[in-house]
């Protein structure tokens, strides 16, 4: 029996990626690494900032300006929410009211920090529907690694397998799944890959869609 839905923030149930999509780019051109992507930055999606910080150090080298790119995507997303808003994903407001009235919990397990992950979902107006508010700054090790997973459901009392989680990256799928949750993924900036597609329980387009499967 499923106990909780845990969600992905950016992307899943806020339409942000697309700020971080963009704030990627622009920070990376900025500081002069021009052949920087859009496949690049969707690769980025959810990865942990160790685990960043090895890629584009091996990729640009030892002179890597990391914390001048990773200030300027803070500061750029910062911009991009100010002046666009934050707007929530389709089919929120029905998986989160199904949640409630089942007495289903609900959590948010995020790769961005907690402060700013809090500031978020107060902006949407949706911080208050959720138990908790787990992030990468609570473990050792962010996405694509399990720990962030595996200490929401500890939080709730739960065991992973007790838990859906809902995703939109590669990262937080594979994070997901090594956690040992049924893992749903509801594509945002790309599809499912041949890599990602084995590690699904259900492929949805929106949040809705959660409701039929755990009816069924």
């Amino acid at each position: 029996m499923i106990k909780a839905v845990l969600f992905d923030m950016d992307g899943t149930i806020i339409d942000t990626e697309k700020y971080y999509n963009k704030a990627w780019i622009m920070a990376h051109h900025d500081c002069g690494y021009m052949d920087y992507s859009f496949d690049d930055a969707l690769y980025q999606r959810s990865l942990n900032h160790e685990d960043s910080k090895k890629l584009w150090f091996s990729r640009y080298g030892k002179n890597y300006n990391w914390d001048m790119v990773h200030t300027k995507v803070s500061s750029y997303v910062d911009e991009m929410i100010k002046n666009k808003g934050i707007d929530t994903k389709p089919g929120l407001n029905e998986i989160l009211a199904y949640l409630s009235d089942n007495n289903i919990k609900a959590a948010v397990v995020t790769a961005t920090n907690i402060d700013a992950a809090k500031r978020r979902l107060t902006l949407a107006g949706i911080q208050d529907r959720f138990e908790i508010i787990i992030s990468a700054s609570h473990v050792k090790k962010g996405k694509p690694h399990p720990d962030v997973y595996e200490h929401a459901a500890r939080q709730l009392g739960l065991t992973p397998d007790e838990c859906i989680a809902v995703e939109d990256s590669p990262n937080g799928v594979r994070s997901a799944y090594d956690a040992g949750c049924k893992v749903i993924m509801i594509p945002d900036l790309s599809e499912p890959d041949e890599t990602t597609k084995p590690l699904l329980y259900a492929r949805c387009d929106s949040l809705s869609d959660i409701i039929d499967i755990l009816e069924n």
